[in-house]
């Protein structure tokens, strides 16, 4: 039987910046996508413990609210943090956006139509299964979704100067500067491949989807 706190892997799936289980996973992505796509806002935990929360990280932060050194925090084993149905969102305009949206994925906030388990905390995202229904045939995530922050920063900056490169003629018809962007975004880029490759050594290649981003990475750069 699961306890929270100590999820087994098989019971998680990554997300961008962190794990959820696996069904409150499959909404997130799908209303990552759909707030992405519609309001240029890509949802994401504040880090890698504000997703699902392993037993001990929590015991962490229940100590640091328990010395007055850190904020409102549940006690160990009762956080739904452990259950791998909560994210903190870092931004004012995620939290936003979630507000506005998520209810129609399952995800409840403060503000929202959906409640938050944690109503004094504005940041604080809490997903009520049996809410959103999955569609039959869902479109195929594309492995965007699946990037760090700094390597979606690399995509979109390669992918914009490639753009003004193609409305322009070409490179020639531009000020150098943009080839140089965009031959610091690929060098970036070829950098995020090996530390993808790196990862994928000790740990395998499944893990936080990154033979999706790396071959999405080469696609890019060979492009």
């Amino acid at each position: 039987m699961s306890e929270n706190g100590k999820l087994a892997a098989s019971e998680l799936s990554t997300i961008p910046g962190g794990r959820l289980r696996k069904d409150a996973a499959v909404a997130w992505l799908v209303m990552r996508h759909f707030i992405g796509t519609e309001k240029g806002v890509w949802v994401c935990p504040t880090s890698q413990r504000t997703s699902y929360r392993c037993f001990a990280d929590q015991q962490y932060f229940w100590n640091l609210y328990q010395c007055g050194q850190g904020a409102l925090a549940a006690r160990p084993g009762t956080s739904n943090h452990g259950w791998g149905i909560a994210v903190d969102l870092p931004s004012a305009a995620m939290q936003a956006a979630v507000r506005e949206c998520g209810h129609r994925f399952g995800w409840g906030i403060r503000g929202g139509q959906l409640p938050s388990d944690a109503p004094s905390e504005a940041w604080h995202a809490t997903f009520h299964p049996g809410v959103f229904v999955p569609p039959a045939h869902p479109k195929p995530t594309h492995p965007y979704q699946y990037m760090s922050d700094r390597e979606q920063a690399a995509r979109d900056a390669l992918v914009k100067e490639r753009r003004t490169a193609r409305r322009h003629g070409g490179w020639a018809e531009l000020d150098p500067s943009h080839r140089k962007r965009a031959a610091k975004a690929k060098n970036e880029l070829k950098h995020c491949a090996r530390d993808i490759a790196a990862a994928a050594k000790k740990s395998g290649w499944d893990e936080g989807h990154r033979k999706a981003r790396y071959d999405y990475i080469h696609k890019l750069i060979g492009a």
